[in-house]
């Protein structure tokens, strides 16, 4: 009789509990419908209520999860950073967040901390990188980058301007930089440059000129070697303000030009027309110096010895009395290119005291600035060759012109036309030898030209 009862609650225990789960079930639904409040537990990140759970442990299992992942990308030890609290609560149905939307709203929270290396610049974290290993390559590439010296110079010294810090440190882990990103960063100033895809037609001249930027700004921001541009190429546009700057320290010995001065005389007998009496000619001096580059570019020079070993010829230029020869008004500073090409050839110091610009023979020459014509005349390798002076300090000079629209003591002003492309004197191809003067000394070009 035991027996027969006991088989009768055993087959009965399936219905009770199926009906117990549909009673349940029931339940749930009715309190959904009439806003019954169920146990469950809000979540809170950093103290900020982010969601509500039913079960905390599928939350703990989820962070495992994620924590599993980021060690396998990372290869490194990585911490659950955020503050995580749980409170007990009675909400309605709705209001818990379902298991396949867990995994995506906590992703908006969620923060995982890295052993990681910051790279301090006078007591400012300036990136953030996976180790001391990677930050030590960064500093030492870009030390590489601006340790060269020009042709008769020699390295004394290369370091920083400013004061460089390495510490290790816990860091979030979506602040790491791969050495590139952060080599960029440093370099430029900038984690998010603005980019420029190189269309047919472009130049470097065109794209400065249309981003009223200097072609230097993007040859430096690019790290471009030559000026020859590729379809789809892209460059980033900016004008560098690096993080760390560096210093190199370089003795110096070689010859450069002297450039010639040119003498005015006024002839009182002739009221006008202009005739040179002298032809000038620069001469050279060997130069012993200390000097120091910034990013590749000299700051500051201390002549230590000059030599004279061939002085310059000064040019003499008679002109009539009612001649005028300075400009109403001296140039800005801002020189506008002269011709439209690429650089074939880049300064160089003594060795190349301009750059040369590729272009057509016969294209147009325009004055780089407001000024006047202080000669117009073939001279030598020169050829074909017009100096002007913008009355600022600075002079420019145009070399291998195969035509010539101006001529000595004529006012000019900026974009002017004076002359055309060619290839006279020791030229091996058409193209424009430009050159920048300032304070008597030879200047690159591209620290000038907008």
């Amino acid at each position: 009789m035991l027996s027969n009862m006991q088989k009768f609650f055993q087959q009965d225990k399936h219905y009770i509990m199926l009906e117990s789960a549909v009673l349940l079930l029931l339940l749930i639904w009715l309190s959904s419908l009439l806003g019954i409040k169920i146990p469950a537990y809000a979540v809170y990140v950093d103290n900020e209520k982010a969601f509500v759970v039913k079960d905390p442990e599928q939350l703990n299992n989820l962070i495992d999860k994620k924590l599993t992942e980021e060690k396998k990308t990372s290869q490194k030890d990585v911490e659950f950073s955020n503050k995580l609290d749980f409170q007990r609560v009675f909400v309605g149905e709705r209001e818990i967040i379902a298991a396949q939307e867990l995994e995506r709203n906590l992703a908006k929270y969620m923060q995982f901390e890295t052993p990681g290396t910051a790279i301090i610049a006078e007591g400012k974290t300036i990136a953030l990188v996976h180790d001391r290993k990677t930050a030590e390559q960064i500093l030492n590439d870009l030390k590489r980058e601006y340790a060269w010296v020009d042709e008769g110079e020699k390295l004394l010294g290369l370091g920083f301007a400013e004061k460089v810090q390495l510490k290790d440190i816990k860091v979030t882990a979506g602040d790491i930089l791969d050495k590139d990103q952060a080599y960029q960063l440093i370099k430029t100033g900038t984690d998010n440059p603005e980019k420029y895809i190189v269309k047919s037609g472009d130049s470097l001249w065109l794209i400065a000129r249309r981003n009223n930027m200097y072609v230097n700004d993007i040859v430096v921001a690019n790290q471009l070697k030559s000026d020859k541009l590729d379809l789809g190429q892209e460059l980033l546009l900016l004008k560098s303000k690096p993080y760390l700057n560096v210093l190199a320290r370089v003795e110096g010995n070689k010859v450069e030009p002297i450039p010639f001065d040119i003498e005015v005389v006024v002839d009182k007998n002739a009221s006008s027309g202009i005739r040179v009496k002298q032809d000038g000619q620069d001469g050279e001096k060997r130069v012993v110096y200390v000097a120091t580059k910034n990013n590749g570019i000299t700051s500051q020079r201390e002549v230590k010895q000059e030599t004279i070993l061939k002085a310059a010829v000064k040019k003499i230029i008679v002109k009539g009395s009612k001649v005028t020869m300075v400009a109403s008004r001296g140039g800005s500073g801002n020189l506008e290119w002269p011709a439209y090409g690429i650089i074939t050839q880049y300064y160089r110091g003594a060795s190349h005291t301009g750059i040369d610009i590729g272009a057509k023979s016969g294209s147009t020459i325009r004055a780089a600035d407001s000024g006047y014509v202080s000669s117009a005349a073939y001279q030598g390798g020169y050829g074909r060759f017009i100096t002007i002076d913008h009355n600022n300090g600075l002079v420019t000079r145009y070399a291998h012109c195969s035509s010539m629209n101006v001529s000595e003591g004529q006012s000019v002003t900026k974009g002017q036309v004076i002359g055309t492309v060619g290839s006279s004197g020791r030229s091996t191809g058409p193209h424009l030898h430009f050159e920048v003067i300032s304070s008597g000394s030879f200047r690159n070009p591209l620290d000038y030209l907008r």
